[in-house]
């Protein structure tokens, strides 16, 4: 009888933690807060602010989309949200379809210190920006989308230097794209 007591436990707590799984973290984020981040890169003649950005004549910036907050990578202009939550930050972008060319998503954490990411559930590869206080810490370029059915233990881990308290998430190849650097200015206004 202790035995059968035992399995029925074991099977409800196995599909208790199955529903839990699946209601937290088996579905897509719904959309999240927005702010304005600014990373001024360090390359010469770039623009500092937004507005000296959109006054440049040879950087090509898409125009603002009324009430969404954006992100601006020298010159560059993307949407971002934020993901400030453990259960948001857990869902990331995952079981997204596709991340717009001008969308990001912004992960803050609490303190500084090492950030572990993987792609699970992701339908597209990432850059991952690591940043430190108001500085680009270092980067994860390129980050691929795992291959159909791996095992969650044999998922790739990308790990950030010490003391990053935020990771921007944007479409691969961000970072090559804007010549974006570690020591790059970071600049975050209110999340509405």
């Amino acid at each position: 009888m202790t035995i059968i007591f035992t399995i029925v436990a074991l099977i409800v707590l196995i599909l208790a933690v199955a529903v839990w799984w699946h209601i937290f973290f088996g579905v897509a984020n719904p959309p999240l807060p927005r702010t304005t981040v600014v990373v001024q890169t360090s390359s010469p003649g770039v623009a500092a602010t937004m507005t000296s950005v959109a006054a440049s004549s040879s950087v090509s910036i898409p125009a603002p989309v009324p009430g969404v907050d954006q992100l601006s990578i020298d010159g560059a202009m993307f949407n971002v949200e934020i993901a400030s939550t453990s259960i948001e930050q857990a869902r990331g972008l995952s079981y997204r379809t596709s991340l717009g060319e001008n969308d990001g998503m912004l992960f803050l954490f609490g303190g500084g210190r090492v950030q572990t990411f993987w792609m699970k559930d992701m339908n597209f590869p990432l850059d991952m920006i690591w940043i430190s206080g108001n500085t680009v810490a270092g980067f994860a370029e390129n980050v691929p989308v795992p291959p159909p059915g791996a095992a969650l233990w044999s998922l790739p881990l990308y790990t950030s230097p010490d003391n990053v308290d935020k990771v921007l998430e944007v479409n691969a190849d961000v970072v090559a794209k804007y010549n974006i650097k570690v020591g790059d200015a970071v600049n975050i206004g209110p999340v509405q």
